[in-house]
């Protein structure tokens, strides 16, 4: 299913990409080394994709969640099929390209929720800004257009942060999803200055 999900990205990518690709000459292949000076790069993700692309809607068990970055926050182990439908449509005044119809095994129930709505059921919060963060992928959207599967997620992990300058304290929220990868970090335990140590079982000695 993993190779499925691969391919899906693939194609919404390439398919947004292909659509505005002209004039190209080249392309520098970057050579790093450890001899090669610090460069600083903006980055501009309203440019990542062309903003006369229209994104692709989302449905999973025929509900619909959003645009193709929800597809980074649905739990790929417990995907059955993906059909995708070539057909345009507006949903609250946002025209998208094409249809993706996701449908779960039947032994899993995904609980979508807003980030704001997943945030005032678990969390104590200030009036401060908020950054949320899914994993390593920081999300650049409204708090009430993001859905996320409520049952994907491990752990909420809030952290305070004050601003250097006005010493403004802001919440970063991170969100930490089920993937056997990151399943596999929190059963680990750490301890400063050694090397990680996995919980062994109890073989009796107390």
């Amino acid at each position: 299913m993993k190779t499925i999900f691969t391919i899906l990205m693939l194609f919404l990518t390439f398919n947004s990409f292909c659509q505005e690709l002209s004039g190209v000459i080249s392309i520098n292949k970057p050579n790093y080394s450890e001899n090669s000076e610090l460069k600083v790069f903006y980055s501009d993700k309203s440019s990542e994709f062309h903003s006369d692309q229209n994104p692709a809607g989302i449905f999973v068990n025929d509900k619909f969640v959003g645009s193709q970055e929800v597809l980074n926050f649905i739990n790929q182990d417990k995907i059955e099929t993906i059909n995708i439908e070539k057909e345009n449509f507006e949903m609250n005044g946002t025209e998208y390209y094409g249809k993706i119809y996701i449908k779960m095994k039947s032994d899993y129930n995904p609980k979508f929720l807003t980030l704001k709505k997943l945030s005032e059921k678990y969390l104590e919060l200030n009036e401060n800004p908020i950054i949320y963060q899914i994993d390593e992928k920081v999300v650049e959207k409204s708090s009430n257009e993001i859905l996320v599967d409520e049952n994907f997620i491990l752990k909420i992990v809030v952290e305070k942060i004050n601003t250097s300058e006005n010493n403004t304290e802001i919440n970063l929220i991170r969100l930490i999803t089920k993937t056997t990868e990151n399943i596999k970090k929190a059963n680990e335990i750490r301890i400063k200055g050694i090397e990680n140590i996995k919980p062994v079982a109890n073989n009796g000695y107390n």
